[in-house]
């Protein structure tokens, strides 16, 4: 789990971590991006022939964006007073109770279980 300090991960990352470019790739095209500040990180790397468009596109689309959404989705999770005092159960009114069967609010009822045995295999 990622600490809520710690910055998001950069696309560099992602893409040393697939072996796709080097650090000094990223360096480089960190470099010309200075020069050429239209142009973004993963667009030198196209233009240099490092990655082709579709694999950034792909590395964007399925990694990138969904795991950044999850950790500013955790830090916001974190960080939220509201969900603290929105999580706090208000108790049951005692007329409300006693119509109520014996389950307390909180309280979760047994899963059913399964027989041993149900020809299923979880193994991929």
């Amino acid at each position: 789990m990622r600490d809520r300090n710690e910055p998001v991960k950069r696309l560099g990352c992602y893409l040393i971590e697939a072996g796709l470019i080097t650090q000094a790739q990223i360096d480089v095209a960190l470099n010309d991006q200075k020069i050429m500040d239209d142009m973004r990180f993963g667009e030198v790397l196209v233009a240099r022939g490092w990655i082709k468009q579709q694999t950034l596109d792909y590395l964007i689309k399925k990694i990138v964006d969904p795991e950044q959404r999850a950790a500013r989705a955790s830090q916001q999770k974190s960080l939220s007073p509201d969900l603290v005092s929105a999580a706090i159960v208000k108790p049951t009114p005692p007329s409300i109770a006693a119509k109520s069967s014996s389950v307390l609010p909180n309280e979760r009822k047994p899963l059913p279980s399964l027989p041993a045995d149900d020809g299923v295999s979880w193994a991929g």
